[in-house]
């Protein structure tokens, strides 16, 4: 297997994503609509990260608006393209925040569009003070691609702590898709789909702790991944 870095392409990227990438050994390349054209643009990407940002606008779940959405048409046309055609693909992709919402919608999911007014709860979802802020726990689901990545982080419960900086969340999982997390008041915190090489999106911020390298097994098998799948297409 080679050690080279794979080019994991990231549409929106900011500065902690790119570091955390760059830490676990890939080489991010940053996608742009008005430049990198589907599909085309992913054929020399061996991996995609999809990362937070304002709302998926609801109509792509077939719901009219709550007065709290905020939406990017550009942002949703392109990301959740970008995601079908991963899918399709089985393109290592990892999905952050707002990206896991885009992965759901994309597969066929559903989502909560306001937590506060649409699920009940005293859980504060949105802490926005510090990135790096811990808001809440969450339960991992055993034996997941997620509870791999996460070994040696979850203590015996399978539980750990994150921080959290969002008011939408998934509400039915996308067919063939799994929940991997949930926090304590049963919001979704992670999805990932079982058959495919590596497809996981988590809905807190993973790329806040690139400096520590607390949740580097995320971008660890991301990167991880994306080799094989270079590998594979080189043979």
């Amino acid at each position: 297997m080679s050690t080279s870095r794979p080019v994991i392409g990231v549409p929106w990227p900011r500065p902690d994503y790119l570091a955390a990438l760059e830490r676990a050994g890939a080489t991010p390349r940053e996608l742009q609509p008005d430049r990198d054209a589907l599909p085309d643009a992913l054929d020399d990407c061996d991996g995609v990260l999809l990362t937070g940002g304002v709302d998926v606008d609801p109509i792509e779940y077939g719901e009219e608006k709550h007065p709290t959405v905020e939406i990017d048409r550009t942002r949703d046309e392109y990301e959740l393209a970008i995601a079908r055609r991963a899918i399709e693909r089985n393109l290592p992709l990892l999905a952050i925040c707002r990206g896991a919402q885009v992965l759901n919608v994309a597969a066929g999911g559903t989502l909560i569009q306001d937590l506060p007014s649409q699920h009940t709860t005293k859980l504060e979802h949105s802490v926005v003070h510090s990135p790096d802020a811990i808001a809440h726990s969450l339960k991992v689901t055993p034996n997941t691609c997620l509870s791999v990545l996460l070994a040696g982080g979850a203590d015996e419960g399978a539980t750990i702590t994150v921080n959290s900086r969002h008011h939408q969340s998934v509400k039915d999982p996308a067919p063939g898709f799994i929940v991997s997390a949930t926090a304590e008041d049963g919001v979704v915190e992670a999805i990932e789909k079982p058959d495919a090489d590596f497809c996981l999106g988590v809905q807190w911020h993973p790329e806040n702790f690139w400096r520590t390298g607390r949740f580097s097994g995320l971008f660890g098998g991301l990167v991880d991944a994306a080799r094989r799948q270079r590998d594979r297409r080189r043979e």
